[in-house]
C-alpha cells in the first residue's frame, strides 16, 4: 500500500506488489519551509486517518527529515512538525520511521534543493548561497534499495532510522557540479552563513554494502548527472 504521489512515493510504487502488507506512508507538505498551520493540521489529520486504519502489528513506514536532529533546522516550524508526527507514528505497533535527507529524483516539485539550484542557474537568476552550508544528498533510487533491504533481510521494525548518504556534500561543491552538468554558470551572492551538520548511517552501513551502493566522491556528479543532464 502506497500513501502519497510525490518522488518517494512514486519510487516505492516498484514495491508495492511485493510487499502488499507494508503500508508505505509518503505523504505530507511538500515545502519544508512552510510554516502555515494550516497546512500542519491537514497533514496530522491525514495521517491520523490513514494510522487509523493500517491494523496493529502491519509494518507503517513513515518518511520523515533528517532536518529534525539537524542544530540550523530542528527548530523550525517544518522539523517541528514532523518530529510530532513521528510521536504519533511510534504509537503504532509495527512502525518503522525512516529520515531522509535531500533526495534527488525526477520530480516537479519546485522545493527541493536540487530542483531550486537547477532553476535558478538554468535561468541565469541570482541568488544567495551560504558558503558555509552543506547538504546530503541521496537518489530516490537508491533510498527504495535501502529501506526494503532494511524490510526484507533485517525485519527492521519499531526503529528510527536515518537513509542517507554517509557523506555531505558542501554547498560550493552541489553549484559547481550543476553548473558542470547543465553547462551554465551560476549567478550568486556568496553569504558567510550556515554549518555542518553530520548525519548517523552506522545503522545502514550492512545494508548498503549488500545493496552494493558506493558512496564515493564520484556519488554526487553520477546522481546530479542523471536528474539533470
Amino acid at each position: 500500500m502506497i500513501v502519497g504521489s510525490g518522488l518517494i512515493a512514486t519510487t516505492f510504487a516498484s514495491y508495492e506488489a511485493t510487499h502488499a502488507r507494508v503500508c508505505f506512508y509518503a505523504a505530507g507538505v511538500s515545502n519544508s519551509s512552510c510554516t502555515d498551520p494550516r497546512e500542519f493540521e491537514r497533514d496530522r489529520l491525514r495521517l491520523e486517518r490513514h494510522l487509523a486504519d493500517v491494523a496493529q502489528g502491519r509494518l507503517f513506514v513513515y518518511f520523515s527529515t533528517c532536518s529534525v536532529e539537524d542544530p540550523w533546522s530542528k527548530s523550525g516550524a517544518y522539523a517541528q512538525h514532523k518530529f510530532a508526527l513521528e510521536e504519533m507514528v511510534r504509537q503504532h505497533s509495527g512502525h518503522l520511521v525512516l529520515r531522509l535527507p535531500q533526495v534527488a529524483g525526477r520530480t516537479p516539485n519546485p522545493h527541493t534543493i536540487l530542483n531550486y539550484l537547477y532553476a535558478r542557474i538554468t535561468r541565469s537568476e541570482r541568488f544567495a548561497l551560504w558558503r558555509h552550508a552543506s547538504r546530503n544528498i541521496i537518489d530516490a533510487h537508491d533510498v527504495g534499495r535501502i529501506a526494503v533491504d532494511l524490510i526484507d533481510n533485517e525485519g527492521a521494525c519499531n526503529e528510527t532510522i536515518n537513509i542517507a548518504n554517509p557523506r555531505n556534500s558542501s554547498m560550493d561543491e552541489i553549484v559547481a557540479t550543476l553548473e558542470r552538468v547543465t553547462r551554465h554558470r551560476a549567478i550568486y551572492d556568496a553569504v558567510e552563513k550556515g554549518g555542518e551538520y553530520a548525519i548517523d548511517t552506522s545503522r545502514i552501513s550492512a545494508s548498503i554494502r549488500r545493496c552494493g551502493i558506493v558512496f564515493d566522491d564520484a556519488y554526487l556528479s553520477k546522481t546530479v548527472a542523471k536528474y539533470y543532464e
